[in-house]
This record gives structure tokens, sequence and C-alpha cells, in this order.
């Protein structure tokens, strides 16, 4: 049971071990509870709910954490600074860091969320060769959920078609990119991508987050083995059922 592996694990120790089961663990209050004096680091405490971390001064890939973090906590930043950072990400060429910097930007951003719109208008699916991450699947995942319901069902079908394959990308980054958007993309498309995928060899983690999408669409799908997956899975369980 989800509840009875958590406490397992926080009974021996566990302090949360990547920005996943922190942002995943923050939905849990007695969760938090019983790990927040384990977790030191500024950010990483930000990203559990239980601080703030300052963004001058640090790395690129900070300032994204650190972004994430406020719009976690529903905290907004300066629309400048997330119009930069966004800029700044994409020169990376990073899914990992453009993904979550084009999201924190068009949460605040009126301009950058009716250029997705725009784009998602013209019903045009380019080809995209695995593992990459084309702009307009960026521009799903910066602010999909407020763009999609008005999408006709078919276009819709064929959208979540040729956006889920990036789900692989996704789960190897552990970047809960989908985890926003998944309620208003084509259900039966994005759970048959999810029970193939699920399947097959993925880094540590990886499994864990598809499986948390699953929970999220009524689709049982097996973590695995590693208690990495198990514990990502149980902590999106736990906080489906915290609301």
């Amino acid at each position: 049971m989800p509840e009875a592996l958590i406490r397992e694990c926080i009974d021996g120790g566990w302090v949360p071990e990547n920005d996943a089961e922190l942002r995943l663990a923050r939905r849990v209050a007695w969760v938090v509870d019983a790990v927040e004096s384990r977790v030191t680091g500024d950010i990483d405490r930000a990203l559990l709910g239980v601080g703030t971390a300052d963004p001058a001064g640090r790395t690129l890939e900070d300032r994204i954490r650190i972004a994430t973090a406020c719009f976690d906590s529903g905290v907004s930043g300066q629309a400048g600074d997330l119009a930069a950072l966004e800029s700044d990400a994409m020169l990376t060429e990073r899914p990992d860091l453009f993904i979550p910097a084009a999201r924190a930007f068009a949460q605040i951003s009126t301009e950058r969320e009716t250029s997705a719109r725009i784009a998602l208008s013209e019903q045009s699916l380019p080809y995209v060769f695995p593992g990459d991450v084309h702009p307009l699947m960026m521009d799903v995942l910066a602010c999909g959920e407020r763009i999609l319901p008005a999408l006709h069902v078919d276009w819709l079908r064929k959208l979540t078609a040729w956006l889920a394959p990036a789900v692989v990308v996704d789960s190897a980054a552990m970047g809960l990119w989908f985890w926003p958007v998944l309620d208003v993309l084509d259900i039966k498309k994005m759970s048959r991508e999810l029970s193939k995928r699920i399947k097959r060899p993925a880094p540590r983690g990886a499994r864990g987050i598809m499986a948390a999408y699953g929970t999220r669409l009524a689709l049982p799908l097996d973590p695995g083995p590693h208690m990495e997956d198990r514990r990502i899975h149980a902590l999106s369980v736990l906080g489906n059922i915290a609301g």
C-alpha cells in the first residue's frame, strides 16, 4: 500500500532525493511534517513548500528550480525576469531547463499564452525526431491547460498522439511536465502511450513518473521494483487522495 511504503521509508530515514519527490511530497501534509527537518537546502525546502529561496546570484538551473517552487506555492514572479529565464534556458537546448522555464513565464504572461494559443490554432504537426522536444510541444506543456479545452476534439486527439512520446523525455528528467495538462489531453491516446512506454527499459525514476501519471488517468501502471520509482508512484497516489 502506498501509505505503508512511505511510512516505512520515513522510518528508515528517507530524505526526498530529487525534485519530483519533493514536489509530490508537498501535497501530503503528514509526509512534509515527517521529512521537513531532514531537508536542509533552501531550494529543496522551497520545493517541499516549507521555505523560500533567493534567485540572486544563482545558476540558471537553480533559478529555474526556484521559479518552479514559487509557482507550486502560488507565488508569481516578475514577467521580465521570467521572460529572460526562458530565453536563457532556450540557449542551453536542454528541455529539462527550457520547459519549466517556459511554464513559469507562461503562467503570468498573457503575451506568452497568446503566442502559444496562435501556434496551436494552426493545426499543423511537424515531424519530431525521437527524443526531441519541438517548440509546439513546449507550448502545450507551458500553458496547455488553458488552451486545449477550446480545441476541436479531432485536433486534440491528433495533438495528444503527437505530443505523447515526449513523455519519455519528461519521465527520464523526472520533470513532471505533463502533470498540469493531463486532464485536458485525450485520455485514450495518453493512456495508450504510457502503457506502451512503461514496459521499456528506463532510467531510475522514469517508470515512477509514468505510473504517477497513470494515477491521474485511472490507469493502473506498475512502477517496477526500484524503490525510487515506487516512492514516486506512492507519493502521487497519496497526493491524489489528499486533493
